[in-house]
């Protein structure tokens, strides 16, 4: 396995709402030359407090155990963060859903790197089945990119031609942010 990278812990963190069964997912970055911000929320019904309370011990886990015996996307997240004099918080109610928040100090020499964001955009809007939104800042730019507006433009990504030309309009709508 190579270096894990920030845009990994993003879709980590999708990931689990995808396996939490959500309708609805918004994921929002907001970098700066020195700050990489990310949260990830969901409405997939939140997370248990007896859960939630131990969220970040790395041998506790909801999966089941034949699968993989802990849970290490959260804990490794956790130590990133705070390797960097950042953090991650997360808020979660019953019912309504879970918000995971991460910060990175870019500046520190233990963050690790940004990754392939277009990549990741690109893997999880590639999922039909939940509605997706994208907001992504650098330093004053942003862009924002949703399952409903693609839909719009693309239809269903039902064939090899629509899929290259989502992942092409994610890497225009982030190289537009970078000039």
């Amino acid at each position: 396995m190579g270096l894990i990278t920030i845009s990994d812990h993003i879709h980590d963190i999708a990931e689990n709402s995808i396996n939490a069964k959500a309708k609805n997912v918004k994921i929002t970055i907001k970098e700066t030359d020195d700050k990489f911000y990310f949260s990830v929320e969901d409405d997939a019904g939140g997370i248990r407090p007896e859960i939630l309370e131990k969220i970040f011990d790395p041998f506790v886990t909801t999966r089941k155990k034949e699968i993989r015996r802990v849970g290490l996307g959260l804990p490794f997240l956790k130590q990133a963060t705070e390797l960097t004099g950042g953090y991650t918080k997360i808020n979660s109610e019953i019912g309504k859903g879970t918000k995971v928040e991460a910060l990175f100090y870019k500046s520190n020499i233990d963050c690790q790197p940004v990754g392939d964001l277009t990549g990741t955009f690109f893997t999880l809007l590639l999922n039909n089945s939940l509605n997706w939104e994208i907001e992504r800042c650098l330093n004053e730019e942003c862009y924002v990119i949703t399952s409903e507006s693609i839909k719009t433009y693309l239809g269903e990504i039902d064939s090899p031609q629509k899929m290259m030309v989502l992942k092409e309009l994610i890497e225009e709508l982030e190289n537009s942010i970078k000039t």
